[in-house]
């Protein structure tokens, strides 16, 4: 049985690199079984389909993620605090994960009408936070948006240091939290 437990891990860690650099549709089942040393039909004794691996890769690495940063959200420090610390978990986890946090991206992008079937996504940690400091009166943009500003800011900000255009410096972590918390609440509290 632990052989079994290996080789299925090794598929999702091999579909999870291919799928994050040549994406999901480019990426065959023949492609992952020639690169993890097996045959086709050793990945369907693991998977029933492609889809069945691609929708166990994005649950697990969504749940991985969600459970780090909700971990945050519900430490009980001060919202702010949160939300700083907040900012930093998401962008460790980018940056830990980058293959991870690329697929999830593409996973977002290309289906996105079955995210919704998930549960306990990274998002709804955000938007957990979000919710708590609009009921407070301290975040005062409309929550959709602050979501958008929020993940859209963190997002494009990893993609640009992994694409080198920007290097990842002591500090960038803090200065941009300090940017989303301004933005989002219009005061420099």
């Amino acid at each position: 049985m632990p052989r079994l437990q290996d080789t299925k891990k090794r598929i999702l860690e091999v579909a999870l690199k291919l799928f994050s650099e040549r994406g999901i549709k480019e990426t065959t089942v023949k492609d992952i079984a020639k690169e993890v040393g097996i045959t086709e039909g050793a990945i369907y004794r693991h998977f029933t389909s492609k889809d069945e691996l691609v929708n166990t890769i994005f649950s697990t690495y969504s749940q991985n993620f969600y459970s780090e940063l909700i971990s945050v959200v519900e430490s009980g420090e001060s919202i702010k605090d949160r939300f700083f610390k907040l900012v930093r978990a998401f962008l460790n986890f980018c940056f830990e994960n980058p293959q991870a946090f690329k697929f999830i991206n593409l996973f977002h992008y290309l289906r996105a009408q079955e995210v919704r079937n998930f549960q306990n996504l990274p998002k709804d940690a955000v938007l957990k936070l979000i919710d708590e400091g609009i009921r407070e009166g301290i975040i005062k943009v409309r929550r959709e948006l602050a979501l958008a500003i929020f993940v859209g800011t963190l997002e494009r900000t990893f993609l640009l240091v992994d694409g080198g255009v920007i290097k990842r410096e002591e500090g960038m972590e803090e200065e941009l939290a300090a940017v989303l918390w301004k933005a989002l609440c219009f005061t420099s509290q």
